[in-house]
């Protein structure tokens, strides 16, 4: 967690945007000298500040997308997923070399920022951001990896990156080479060693592959085990004859019943007739085990007679005869049958006179529609939009998808402006339906800001959106229109 005297804000000096850190402490750690006398790679270039008792850092972001903003607008893939740990792998090398503490890089996503063109990543370095090791923050980030990837790829690669992240949460990789964790091992030797590194790399690969196969089977073994539900099949009761077997048992239950009954009656009544010598004892207890042998053969017949009554969904014939309590049981089954199909009927009826909540709330059912109408008196220089590869003959961006990217790189932005002073990704329109249908509008953080109504956009900052705006990139004008 961060410390509460401890504040992070963004600002703008002379066509600059950075990242300010501002602590009650001074900075007296010695990897900051280090890193502002030789300005490694893969760590942003920083000055430092001390006013009236504050202390701060800036971090030069100008021209850099924040990553947890860049994959908000589209989906990672594999290849997006390998280049972050290239370059994380690189910076920790990086990091060795000048003695500096990992555990100190930021590598949380909103703390890593992107040249979208070149997808270098460049790191924060602060000693007192945050309390998360390197292996807490590599969670954390593999965490908004899985959040973001793109999942309809193909399946290899979904099992592959879960496989990968199983990895990070146990520490199962090398922060030096996390592309090793993919099956990937790169390591430099000497030239003289050219042939036998050929054959060790052969082994090895042809080695991670098997491993990687046998792997991803089981795993696809384990992730069809897991999709498969345990779920209680349906138990239908039913009034179908028992089998056989069953009625045989139950016919030689009663005889013996029957028998254990008469004799000890006969022995107890008649003595003389029985030619053994029976206690009068075991005799009552006979009697007693045939009674009890036919109630529950009694009470098991009044069980199964209640069930029919639960099982009304299957209307199954009898094989018994059946007396006068059944038939009336039957014309009271009948009966509610009839009563419930009556009830369906009715119920259906009511619901097809029932009028959609929609009818009576049109104004909320109209959905209103935001179009951005560029001024073409005020543009200096040429200036061409695109939309989808297509050029915009009539100068107005109709939106049809939130949220909406505006910048001059095609791959990221929905619309392309091809406009000098237009950044890569310079803002974004949003569209929020459950609140009164507004509109906003963020700034990604564009060198020569966004500026709504003459007012220029913080960093990330978001501003609603209304009716006849006049909404600016850099010196591009268009007039907000919402209908």
């Amino acid at each position: 967690m961060e410390k509460e005297d401890i504040n992070i804000r963004y600002e703008h000096q002379n066509n600059s945007n950075y990242l300010v850190i501002e602590d009650s402490s001074e900075y007296e750690d010695y990897q900051y000298k280090m890193l502002k006398r030789n300005n490694p790679e893969h760590f942003l270039h920083f000055f430092m500040y001390s006013v009236n008792g504050k202390y701060g850092i800036y971090y030069d972001i100008t021209s850099r997308q924040q990553l947890s903003k860049y994959y908000e607008y589209g989906k990672m893939t594999m290849e997006d997923v390998k280049s972050i740990c290239v370059n994380i792998s690189e910076m920790v090398r990086i990091a060795e070399d000048y003695m500096l503490d990992i555990d100190h890089v930021k590598i949380e996503p909103r703390y890593i920022y992107m040249d979208v063109g070149t997808k270098k990543l460049q790191f924060v370095y602060h000693t007192r951001l945050n309390n998360h090791t390197f292996n807490e923050s590599l969670k954390i980030l593999f965490e908004f990896i899985l959040e973001h990837f793109d999942h309809s790829l193909d399946k290899e690669s979904i099992v592959k990156l879960y496989e990968v992240y199983q990895k990070v949460i146990v520490g199962d990789y090398d922060p030096y080479n996390l592309m090793r964790m993919f099956g990937v091992v790169t390591r430099k030797k000497p030239e003289t060693d050219n042939i036998s590194d050929n054959t060790s790399n052969n082994i090895e690969n042809n080695t991670g592959n098997n491993i990687e196969s046998n792997n991803m089977e089981s795993y696809n073994r384990s992730v069809e085990k897991k999709q498969v539900k345990t779920v209680m099949p349906e138990q239908i009761v039913s009034d179908v004859e028992e089998k056989s077997d069953k009625h045989d048992a139950k016919n030689v239950r009663i005889i013996i019943a029957a028998v254990l009954i008469i004799s000890g009656m006969i022995n107890l009544l008649v003595p003389g007739v029985i030619p053994y010598n029976i206690p009068s004892i075991w005799s009552f207890i006979g009697i007693g085990a045939g009674v009890g042998m036919l109630t529950s053969f009694k009470k098991g017949k009044i069980k199964r007679g209640r069930t029919v009554i639960v099982s009304e969904k299957q209307a199954i014939p009898y094989s018994v005869k059946a007396d006068v309590k059944e038939e009336r049981r039957r014309a009271q089954q009948e009966e509610h049958k009839k009563e419930q199909k009556e009830n369906e009927i009715s119920y259906d009826d009511i619901c097809n006179e029932t009028m959609l909540l929609s009818d009576y709330m049109p104004e909320i059912n109209k959905k209103k529609t935001l179009n951005l109408i560029l001024q073409d008196e005020e543009l200096v220089g040429d200036v061409r939009i695109y939309i989808r590869g297509i050029q915009n003959a009539d100068n107005v961006i109709h939106m049809d998808k939130y949220p909406y990217v505006l910048g001059s790189f095609d791959k990221m932005s929905d619309v392309v402006i091809k406009a000098q002073v237009v950044s890569r990704m310079h803002c974004c329109i949003y569209h929020e339906d459950f609140k009164e249908d507004k509109y906003f509008v963020e700034d990604l953080n564009a060198t020569n800001g966004t500026y709504l109504n003459g007012e220029r956009l913080g960093n990330h900052e978001k501003k609603e959106l209304h009716n006849g705006d006049i909404l600016k990139l850099a010196a591009i004008s268009f007039i907000v229109e919402i209908i």
